[in-house]
């Protein structure tokens, strides 16, 4: 369990690492899509960007395919609920909550989930990550999810004021 543990802090700090040289929204959201799975030992991931009242699912790393390209509502969209409410949404079996638009689901291999906004103030994206059995998510994935989604918001605010120095440096 010892040497599980440690690859997968490896593996954030290693993504932390990129993250922290990304220089836009789509490279921070493309690290998450290639590292996330591996270090929440999940089933599948999804990258969700807000666009307006709609998220659109930019990219995903799963099992089986997603929702990939598709956008939805955001008011009926887990990925858009988490953002709206601005806290990780942690579903241990989708069958029991009534927020998951269950008809979207159905072909998929998803039985429970964790969702985390990205973006201080208005989250501009999420990060989902799926599994195939409704056991109990695992306290450190949520904890792994939850540093992955932070060290992408630090980016995002790093990369506004870089631009807002440079407008003003102009």
């Amino acid at each position: 369990m010892t040497t599980v543990r440690f690859k997968r802090w490896r593996l954030l700090s290693a993504a932390t690492n990129r993250l922290s040289e990304a220089a836009s929204l789509d490279g921070i959201l493309e690290i998450l899509r290639i590292s996330a799975r591996a270090i929440l030992q999940s089933d599948g991931v999804a990258v969700v960007r807000r666009e307006d009242d709609l998220v659109h699912y930019v990219g995903e790393d799963a099992i089986a395919p997603l929702w990939s390209g598709q956008r939805f509502p955001i008011e009926t969209c887990i990925s858009g609920i988490a953002m709206v409410e601005r806290e990780m949404i942690v579903i241990p079996d989708i069958r029991l909550d009534p927020r998951v638009p269950h008809n979207a689901y159905l072909s998929t291999f998803v039985a429970s989930m964790a969702m985390a906004p990205i973006g201080h103030g208005n989250p501009v994206a999420a990060i989902g990550a799926y599994w195939r059995s409704t056991a109990p998510i695992e306290e450190d994935a949520l904890t792994l999810l939850d540093m992955l989604a932070k060290g992408a918001s630090a980016q995002l605010e790093r990369i506004a004021d870089q631009r807002m120095g440079d407008k003003l440096a102009s």
